[in-house]
């Protein structure tokens, strides 16, 4: 059994030069917060955090790490998160580790948003910032990962 979540980045600053440099807002800092607390009500702890290397990214994977009260080293920067395709994200996902059962990506729309709803049972739709989808698959290796293969899925709304 595999889960994956995929997690749009909390609520950025739109000023910038610099797009990788943007943080989150006051609301976005709060609504990565209330996202790793509604993944600890589910009871879903991710083993593997990979999130891309824009500033908004890191910092919602590691306000989420911190409210899934987990330790060091679990989040990890990936560059190709960071403007990819949903095919590009697909095969991210699809060459996993095997022996990390529980992965929670943090990147950006459009890629999360096409790949949660190529994945799950049904269509979800848009994802503002901060919505989430949690996937399970009956599955041992990730890349049997396929177009509607999760068994159950979850929509993780942004908190109002």
């Amino acid at each position: 059994m595999k889960t994956l979540i995929l997690q749009r980045h909390a609520k950025a600053e739109k000023d910038g030069d610099d797009d990788l440099c943007r943080p989150l807002t006051p609301v976005g800092l709060s609504d990565a917060a209330a996202q790793g607390e509604a993944l600890r009500q589910l009871d879903v702890y991710p083993e593997l955090i990979l999130h891309s290397n824009a500033m908004r990214a890191r910092q919602t994977a590691e306000i989420m790490a911190v409210k899934l009260e987990l330790s060091q080293g679990y989040t990890i920067e990936d560059a190709e998160l960071y403007n990819c395709d949903s095919c590009t994200l697909i095969s991210i996902i699809r060459n996993l580790p095997d022996d990390v059962d529980s992965v929670l990506i943090v990147a950006h729309n459009p890629a999360v948003e096409i790949v949660a709803d190529t994945l799950s049972l049904s269509g979800l739709g848009h994802f503002r910032p901060s919505e989430a989808a949690v996937c399970t698959f009956d599955i041992s290796e990730w890349r049997s990962i396929s177009q509607r293969s999760c068994t159950d899925n979850k929509f993780i709304a942004k908190s109002e």
